[in-house]
Protein backbone atom coordinates (compact mmCIF):
# COMPACT_ATOMS: atom_id res chain seq x y z
CA UNK A 1 0.00 0.00 0.00
CA UNK A 2 1.10 3.04 -0.93
CA UNK A 3 1.28 6.27 1.63
CA UNK A 4 2.82 9.32 -0.40
CA UNK A 5 1.89 12.97 -0.72
CA UNK A 6 4.25 13.04 -4.20
CA UNK A 7 1.87 14.75 -6.41
CA UNK A 8 1.05 11.68 -9.64
CA UNK A 9 -1.59 9.91 -11.46
CA UNK A 10 -0.25 6.63 -10.76
CA UNK A 11 -3.26 4.87 -8.30
CA UNK A 12 -2.32 4.27 -4.73
CA UNK A 13 -4.72 1.42 -2.90
CA UNK A 14 -5.61 1.87 0.44
CA UNK A 15 -7.83 -0.88 2.26
CA UNK A 16 -10.47 0.34 4.50
CA UNK A 17 -11.56 -1.69 7.31
CA UNK A 18 -15.40 -2.59 8.49
CA UNK A 19 -15.68 -3.10 12.14
CA UNK A 20 -18.00 -6.80 10.48
CA UNK A 21 -14.09 -7.65 9.41
CA UNK A 22 -14.29 -7.17 5.70
CA UNK A 23 -12.76 -4.05 4.27
CA UNK A 24 -12.69 -2.41 0.76
CA UNK A 25 -10.19 -0.95 -1.63
CA UNK A 26 -10.24 3.22 -1.95
CA UNK A 27 -7.89 3.81 -4.99
CA UNK A 28 -6.86 7.62 -4.79
CA UNK A 29 -5.13 9.29 -7.93
CA UNK A 30 -3.45 12.97 -7.02
CA UNK A 31 -3.77 15.78 -9.23
CA UNK A 32 -0.68 17.94 -9.31
CA UNK A 33 -1.88 20.29 -7.22
CA UNK A 34 -2.38 19.35 -3.76
CA UNK A 35 -4.61 22.04 -2.98
CA UNK A 36 -6.85 20.77 -5.77
CA UNK A 37 -10.94 19.98 -5.32
CA UNK A 38 -11.44 16.39 -4.08
CA UNK A 39 -13.75 13.90 -5.40
CA UNK A 40 -15.05 10.64 -4.16
CA UNK A 41 -16.40 8.21 -6.99
CA UNK A 42 -19.28 5.87 -6.04
CA UNK A 43 -20.15 3.20 -7.76
CA UNK A 44 -23.50 1.80 -10.07
CA UNK A 45 -25.27 -0.72 -8.35
CA UNK A 46 -23.26 -4.08 -9.13
CA UNK A 47 -20.19 -2.20 -11.25
CA UNK A 48 -16.56 -3.25 -10.03
CA UNK A 49 -14.35 -0.37 -9.22
CA UNK A 50 -12.03 -1.02 -12.01
CA UNK A 51 -14.60 -0.11 -14.42
CA UNK A 52 -14.10 3.50 -13.65
CA UNK A 53 -10.20 3.15 -13.93
CA UNK A 54 -10.19 5.48 -17.04
CA UNK A 55 -12.17 7.85 -15.45
CA UNK A 56 -10.53 8.89 -11.91
CA UNK A 57 -7.03 8.79 -13.41
CA UNK A 58 -8.32 11.28 -16.73
CA UNK A 59 -9.95 13.58 -13.68
CA UNK A 60 -6.60 13.70 -12.21
CA UNK A 61 -4.75 14.79 -15.22
CA UNK A 62 -7.51 17.25 -15.37
CA UNK A 63 -6.33 18.93 -12.13
CA UNK A 64 -8.88 16.89 -9.62
CA UNK A 65 -7.87 15.12 -6.74
CA UNK A 66 -9.87 11.93 -6.74
CA UNK A 67 -10.77 8.69 -4.89
CA UNK A 68 -12.97 5.71 -6.02
CA UNK A 69 -14.22 3.33 -3.79
CA UNK A 70 -15.86 -0.48 -4.22
CA UNK A 71 -19.54 -1.31 -4.03
CA UNK A 72 -20.07 -3.33 -1.03
CA UNK A 73 -20.64 -6.99 -2.45
CA UNK A 74 -17.83 -6.53 -5.37
CA UNK A 75 -15.08 -5.93 -3.83
CA UNK A 76 -11.98 -7.41 -5.53
CA UNK A 77 -10.00 -8.21 -2.21
CA UNK A 78 -11.48 -8.59 1.36
CA UNK A 79 -15.19 -8.75 0.56
CA UNK A 80 -18.27 -10.81 1.05
CA UNK A 81 -20.12 -11.88 -1.60
CA UNK A 82 -24.55 -11.07 -0.84
CA UNK A 83 -26.15 -14.44 0.14
CA UNK A 84 -28.51 -15.76 3.43
CA UNK A 85 -24.91 -15.59 5.12
CA UNK A 86 -24.23 -11.93 4.24
CA UNK A 87 -26.55 -8.98 3.98
CA UNK A 88 -26.62 -5.78 3.67
CA UNK A 89 -28.45 -2.42 2.34
CA UNK A 90 -28.25 1.11 2.00
CA UNK A 91 -27.45 2.25 5.16
CA UNK A 92 -24.25 0.31 4.98
CA UNK A 93 -23.55 1.74 1.77
CA UNK A 94 -23.45 5.05 3.15
CA UNK A 95 -21.61 4.17 6.30
CA UNK A 96 -18.78 2.99 3.23
CA UNK A 97 -18.85 6.57 1.96
CA UNK A 98 -18.40 7.89 5.49
CA UNK A 99 -15.20 5.97 5.59
CA UNK A 100 -14.25 7.10 2.28
CA UNK A 101 -14.64 10.15 2.91
CA UNK A 102 -12.65 10.32 6.39
CA UNK A 103 -9.90 8.37 4.96
CA UNK A 104 -9.44 10.81 1.81
CA UNK A 105 -9.37 13.62 4.29
CA UNK A 106 -6.37 11.77 6.11
CA UNK A 107 -4.44 11.31 2.65
CA UNK A 108 -5.61 14.46 0.83
CA UNK A 109 -5.16 17.36 3.52
CA UNK A 110 -7.04 19.86 1.32
CA UNK A 111 -10.51 17.04 1.72
CA UNK A 112 -10.27 17.24 5.34
CA UNK A 113 -12.98 19.42 5.61
CA UNK A 114 -15.39 18.30 2.84
CA UNK A 115 -15.25 16.38 -0.26
CA UNK A 116 -17.27 16.52 -3.59
CA UNK A 117 -19.14 13.22 -4.44
CA UNK A 118 -20.02 11.95 -7.51
CA UNK A 119 -22.39 9.10 -7.69
CA UNK A 120 -23.23 7.16 -10.48
CA UNK A 121 -26.43 5.68 -10.67
CA UNK A 122 -27.53 3.81 -7.63
CA UNK A 123 -23.91 5.49 -6.36
CA UNK A 124 -25.85 8.91 -6.94
CA UNK A 125 -28.62 7.62 -4.29
CA UNK A 126 -26.36 6.54 -1.94
CA UNK A 127 -24.13 9.94 -2.20
CA UNK A 128 -27.61 12.01 -1.42
CA UNK A 129 -28.58 9.38 1.48
CA UNK A 130 -24.95 10.36 2.99
CA UNK A 131 -24.74 14.20 2.01
CA UNK A 132 -28.14 14.38 3.82
CA UNK A 133 -27.34 12.46 7.21
CA UNK A 134 -23.76 14.13 6.69
CA UNK A 135 -23.86 17.67 5.09
CA UNK A 136 -20.66 18.92 6.87
CA UNK A 137 -18.59 16.58 4.88
CA UNK A 138 -19.73 17.43 2.11
CA UNK A 139 -18.76 20.32 -0.77
CA UNK A 140 -21.11 19.36 -3.30
CA UNK A 141 -22.94 16.58 -5.04
CA UNK A 142 -22.12 15.18 -8.90
CA UNK A 143 -25.02 13.13 -10.68
CA UNK A 144 -23.84 10.95 -13.35
CA UNK A 145 -26.24 9.10 -14.83
CA UNK A 146 -27.85 8.78 -11.57
CA UNK A 147 -32.00 9.04 -10.99
CA UNK A 148 -34.74 8.66 -8.15
CA UNK A 149 -36.19 5.43 -9.34
CA UNK A 150 -40.03 6.51 -8.40
CA UNK A 151 -42.19 4.67 -10.94
CA UNK A 152 -44.00 7.24 -12.22
CA UNK A 153 -41.79 8.32 -14.24
CA UNK A 154 -41.18 4.77 -15.83
CA UNK A 155 -44.58 3.19 -15.86
CA UNK A 156 -46.49 0.57 -14.40
CA UNK A 157 -44.42 -1.59 -16.53
CA UNK A 158 -40.96 -0.33 -14.44
CA UNK A 159 -43.45 -0.80 -10.72
CA UNK A 160 -43.70 -4.25 -11.44
CA UNK A 161 -40.30 -5.62 -12.64
CA UNK A 162 -39.08 -3.21 -9.29
CA UNK A 163 -41.48 -4.96 -7.07
CA UNK A 164 -40.34 -8.59 -8.24
CA UNK A 165 -36.57 -8.00 -8.04
CA UNK A 166 -37.19 -6.78 -4.25
CA UNK A 167 -39.43 -10.02 -3.74
CA UNK A 168 -36.90 -12.53 -5.49
CA UNK A 169 -34.32 -11.06 -3.65
CA UNK A 170 -36.04 -12.46 -0.34
CA UNK A 171 -36.95 -15.84 -1.69
CA UNK A 172 -33.47 -16.83 -3.34
CA UNK A 173 -31.57 -14.88 -0.50
CA UNK A 174 -29.85 -12.25 -2.69
CA UNK A 175 -30.54 -10.92 -6.01
CA UNK A 176 -29.28 -12.74 -8.93
CA UNK A 177 -28.48 -9.97 -11.18
CA UNK A 178 -26.10 -11.48 -13.30
CA UNK A 179 -28.53 -14.30 -14.76
CA UNK A 180 -31.68 -11.90 -14.90
CA UNK A 181 -29.13 -9.46 -16.85
CA UNK A 182 -29.49 -6.13 -14.13
CA UNK A 183 -27.34 -5.05 -12.14
CA UNK A 184 -24.78 -7.98 -10.37
CA UNK A 185 -25.20 -10.09 -7.16
CA UNK A 186 -27.02 -8.20 -4.94
CA UNK A 187 -28.20 -8.29 -1.24
CA UNK A 188 -31.67 -8.75 -0.59
CA UNK A 189 -32.15 -5.57 2.35
CA UNK A 190 -30.55 -3.69 -0.74
CA UNK A 191 -32.91 -4.72 -3.23
CA UNK A 192 -35.69 -4.80 -0.92
CA UNK A 193 -35.19 -1.06 -0.22
CA UNK A 194 -34.48 0.09 -3.63
CA UNK A 195 -37.97 -1.86 -4.27
CA UNK A 196 -39.57 0.25 -1.78
CA UNK A 197 -37.94 3.73 -3.08
CA UNK A 198 -38.93 3.14 -6.67
CA UNK A 199 -42.77 2.12 -5.25
CA UNK A 200 -43.06 5.12 -2.63
CA UNK A 201 -40.37 7.59 -4.04
CA UNK A 202 -39.23 7.74 -0.29
CA UNK A 203 -35.91 6.39 0.94
CA UNK A 204 -35.90 4.55 4.36
CA UNK A 205 -32.95 2.40 5.19
CA UNK A 206 -31.56 0.66 7.95
CA UNK A 207 -32.54 -1.19 10.74
CA UNK A 208 -34.92 0.42 12.82
CA UNK A 209 -35.79 1.58 9.47
CA UNK A 210 -35.23 5.64 9.11
CA UNK A 211 -36.68 7.81 6.68
CA UNK A 212 -34.16 9.91 5.07
CA UNK A 213 -36.28 11.63 3.06
CA UNK A 214 -36.77 14.57 4.79
CA UNK A 215 -33.21 15.34 5.41
CA UNK A 216 -32.60 15.05 1.71
CA UNK A 217 -35.10 17.46 1.18
CA UNK A 218 -33.74 19.93 2.91
CA UNK A 219 -30.16 19.39 1.92
CA UNK A 220 -28.51 22.83 0.78
CA UNK A 221 -25.44 22.08 -1.12
CA UNK A 222 -23.93 22.75 -4.89
CA UNK A 223 -25.04 20.05 -7.23
CA UNK A 224 -23.91 19.33 -11.09
CA UNK A 225 -26.69 16.59 -12.40
CA UNK A 226 -26.17 15.42 -15.81
CA UNK A 227 -28.20 12.98 -18.11
CA UNK A 228 -27.18 11.33 -21.15
CA UNK A 229 -29.42 10.73 -23.94
CA UNK A 230 -30.82 7.70 -24.93
CA UNK A 231 -29.85 6.37 -21.29
CA UNK A 232 -33.33 4.27 -20.34
CA UNK A 233 -32.23 3.14 -17.22
CA UNK A 234 -31.90 6.89 -16.35
CA UNK A 235 -33.79 8.90 -18.56
CA UNK A 236 -34.03 12.56 -18.19
CA UNK A 237 -37.66 12.85 -16.33
CA UNK A 238 -35.69 10.78 -13.94
CA UNK A 239 -33.02 12.36 -13.59
CA UNK A 240 -34.83 15.76 -12.92
CA UNK A 241 -36.53 13.37 -10.05
CA UNK A 242 -33.34 14.55 -8.20
CA UNK A 243 -33.88 17.91 -8.00
CA UNK A 244 -37.74 18.08 -7.94
CA UNK A 245 -36.99 15.71 -4.48
CA UNK A 246 -33.98 17.81 -3.28
CA UNK A 247 -35.36 21.44 -3.82
CA UNK A 248 -32.25 22.56 -1.85
CA UNK A 249 -29.83 21.83 -4.14
CA UNK A 250 -28.36 24.82 -6.18
CA UNK A 251 -28.21 22.83 -9.16
CA UNK A 252 -26.15 23.29 -12.80
CA UNK A 253 -27.96 20.73 -15.27
CA UNK A 254 -25.89 19.03 -18.19
CA UNK A 255 -26.92 16.61 -20.86
CA UNK A 256 -24.52 14.81 -22.67
CA UNK A 257 -25.37 13.98 -26.35
CA UNK A 258 -22.94 12.52 -28.22
CA UNK A 259 -21.91 8.85 -29.96
CA UNK A 260 -20.81 6.35 -28.13
CA UNK A 261 -21.67 6.66 -24.16
CA UNK A 262 -24.56 5.44 -22.19
CA UNK A 263 -25.30 4.51 -18.92
CA UNK A 264 -22.10 2.88 -18.73
CA UNK A 265 -20.10 3.82 -21.65
CA UNK A 266 -19.33 7.34 -20.64
CA UNK A 267 -17.07 6.25 -17.60
CA UNK A 268 -14.79 4.89 -20.48
CA UNK A 269 -15.28 7.90 -22.46
CA UNK A 270 -15.28 10.08 -19.85
CA UNK A 271 -14.14 13.57 -21.99
CA UNK A 272 -17.59 15.11 -22.22
CA UNK A 273 -18.22 14.39 -18.28
CA UNK A 274 -14.80 15.63 -16.88
CA UNK A 275 -15.29 18.81 -19.29
CA UNK A 276 -18.80 19.18 -17.29
CA UNK A 277 -17.30 18.99 -13.98
CA UNK A 278 -14.19 20.64 -14.30
CA UNK A 279 -16.47 23.95 -15.40
CA UNK A 280 -18.96 23.90 -12.30
CA UNK A 281 -15.83 22.91 -9.79
CA UNK A 282 -14.32 25.51 -8.27
CA UNK A 283 -10.40 24.78 -9.80
CA UNK A 284 -7.89 27.47 -10.24
CA UNK A 285 -7.10 28.83 -13.73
Amino acid sequence: MTETSTPTTTPEAHAIERAEGTSFTLTVVRAAAPEAPTLLVVPAMGMPAGYYDKLIVALAEAGINVGRMEQRGHEELGGRVAGWAYDFGYADLVDDIAAAVDRLGELIPAAAGATYVLGHSLGGQAASAYAALHPDRVAGLVYVASQTPYWRNYGPGFLVASQAMGLIGRVVGHFPGKQLKFAGREARTLMKEWARYARTGRLRLGMPTRDVTPLMRALEKPALIVSIEGDWLAPSETVDEIHRRMPGLEVARVHLDEPGIDHFKWARKPDSTIAAVKAWLPLES
